[in-house]
């Protein structure tokens, strides 16, 4: 992970945490919603670029997707 990437990181977890924390502290604000979604989308954004993009492929070989669940004549 480059330098740029950790910081940028380190402020998506920093922008999950005080909208946590405001949130835990007024749960009736009209803002109760919005902070909440701050939170799981930085939360989202933070674990693409901490665990890397996840590339599903199919094995050389293997049927096409849609023709996995459809039973053999």
């Amino acid at each position: 992970m480059t330098e740029d990437s950790a910081d940028f990181v380190a402020k998506l977890r920093q922008i999950e945490e005080l909208a946590n924390a405001i949130n835990g502290e007024a749960p009736q604000s009209p803002m109760h919603a919005r902070l909440q979604h701050m939170a799981i989308l930085a939360k989202a954004l933070r674990g693409r670029l901490e665990l890397g993009v996840v590339a599903i492929v199919r094995e050389r070989g293997a049927p096409p997707a849609g023709q996995l669940d459809k039973p053999s004549a």
